[in-house]
């Protein structure tokens, strides 16, 4: 049951969170900026709600606990941190995550353990 639900968070991720979330806000937030390049407002715009309704539906699998399935880490765990640090430092993070609970509790939780600051700084 566990892997499976594992799987489905990560083929969210894949199939929904990915292209929105880093291959629209975060390349328009963060990269482009940062080679002296202009962000395009309407790909930011329209790539919110996708990673809100992706991210709510992780939300919906997620136990609620120390790590997405419970008490110990998984892959799914660590194919999402990473994607949710950098969407952290986009304006648009919190609009994101307002229905998202457990998935904010997860992120402070975990962006606080020393090997993931560590791996993310």
């Amino acid at each position: 049951m566990l892997q499976a639900r594992m799987r489905q968070i990560m083929a969210i991720i894949d199939s929904y969170l990915f292209a929105p979330a880093i291959g629209s806000i975060v390349v328009q937030r963060l990269i482009l900026p940062s080679l002296g390049r202009k962000t395009d407002e309407a790909k930011v715009k329209n790539a919110i709600a996708p990673a809100q309704t992706a991210l709510e539906a992780i939300e919906s699998l997620a136990a609620g606990s120390a790590y997405l399935l419970g008490s110990e880490a998984s892959i799914a765990d660590f194919y999402l941190i990473p994607i949710l640090m950098y969407l952290s430092q986009t304006p648009e993070f919190e609009a994101i995550t307002a229905q998202t609970p457990k998935l904010r509790r997860w992120l402070d939780e975990l962006s606080q353990l020393p090997n993931v600051k560590k791996l993310c700084a």
